[in-house]
């Protein structure tokens, strides 16, 4: 697990760090410190799992002289747009096709630095034990963006 941390940590230390460089900076924005300290980077990211993912990298950064702050946000659309406007260094939650396709909606410019993993898509039952046994008009939840249903 801890081989497997250091790795992500990596990952994102690489992916936070490149998108960083294309950043502007501004009076929130991150950079080094004035007065040599660490680095800060500001990351958004979904709460579950990226932002979970991110904390549990949190500390080997920090052994590294990287603060890293995380910003969590609920929605798709605002991590991007945050990160657009160089109010945050980068974003962590978004597959390529999400982002592609963002890009084009909003006249955006965001690049992917690396790639990142996927959640697969689950028919999950509840309390109904088989797809057999779903009542008649019950309700299904389906992502309103069509990227996901054509990702890998």
């Amino acid at each position: 697990m801890k081989k497997f941390l250091t790795v992500l940590g990596t990952v994102v230390l690489s992916a936070v760090l490149i998108a960083g460089c294309g950043a502007q900076s501004d009076s929130e924005g991150s950079a080094e410190s004035a007065d040599g300290g660490s680095t800060v980077i500001t990351v958004g990211a979904s709460p579950a799992p990226h932002a979970e993912i991110l904390e549990a990298v949190k500390p080997m950064l920090a052994e590294q002289g990287i603060d890293l702050q995380i910003k969590e946000f609920n929605d798709y659309i605002l991590p991007n747009k945050a990160t657009e406007d160089g109010e945050i260094d980068a974003n962590y939650f978004q597959h390529g096709p999400y982002l592609e396709d963002f890009n084009n909606e909003n006249g955006t410019h965001l690049v992917p630095v690396a790639a990142i993993h996927y959640e697969p898509f689950g028919l999950y039952a509840g309390k109904t034990a088989s797809i057999e046994e779903l009542a008649d008009g019950a309700t299904i939840a389906v992502p309103n963006d069509g990227t996901s249903i054509d990702a890998p």
